[in-house]
């Protein structure tokens, strides 16, 4: 009797594991939540003038949720922050004013792409577009014995492009190495805002759920 319960047990067992199988492999979607971090450089230079002026390194970092369609195609809707060294120098009435600080930019955009997977690795390729909201130094002559110094904050379209690989420990484990450009071609010609420019990310992914 105990054999054939335990029979029985296994038999159905066996069935309900196939039918799992069968219905997460019928699935067409995916999620995937993760978040990347890496080196930012400019495209632009400091404002000219500029005392040992050098076009330092920037930092940014993503947090992302990746909608996956079947095996090739994803979407991936991402909240990013990118800080850059920014320079600027005037001179007025005969002196200089000069800022030695930070710019930062904080996007949400989505991107799509086309992945491929070839044993463990992942080759990928993304374009998307968002919004950037930018928080940046200035310098406002109130007179000519003041010098107001406040921060430009702004909203502008954003631009980008990139290239990649993944390699899957498992899908709960997925690793990534990826380059981006990104550009914001509505901030205006004159500013000394340098937030568009190249990146280079390493991050980290992990499967949620199919549906």
């Amino acid at each position: 009797m105990t054999k054939l319960l335990i029979t029985i047990l296994f038999f159905f067992s066996a069935l309900l594991m196939a039918q799992t199988q069968s219905e997460t492999g019928t699935k067409k979607f995916s999620v995937d939540f993760g978040g990347s971090f890496g080196v930012f450089s400019p495209f632009k230079e400091s404002a000219k003038g500029f005392p040992d002026d050098k076009n330092q390194l920037g930092s940014n970092g993503v947090t992302f949720l990746q909608f996956n369609y079947k095996e090739h195609y994803f979407a991936k809707l991402q909240f990013g922050q990118t800080t850059v060294s920014y320079k600027s120098i005037q001179s007025s009435n005969g002196f200089n004013s000069i800022i030695d600080s930070k710019a930062n930019s904080t996007t949400i955009g989505i991107n799509i792409g086309y992945q491929y997977k070839i044993k463990h690795w992942q080759p990928f390729v993304m374009v998307g577009s968002g919004t950037s909201f930018i928080d940046s130094p200035k310098t406002v002559l109130i007179n000519e014995n003041t010098i107001s110094y406040t921060t430009k904050t702004g909203s502008y379209l954003y631009i980008s492009a990139s290239i990649g690989v993944n390699y899957i420990f498992n899908r709960y484990f997925i690793v990534s190495l990826e380059g981006q450009a990104s550009r914001l071609p509505t901030v205006p010609s004159g500013s000394d805002t340098h937030l568009s420019g190249m990146s280079l990310q390493l991050g980290l992914k992990s499967y949620l759920f199919s549906f």
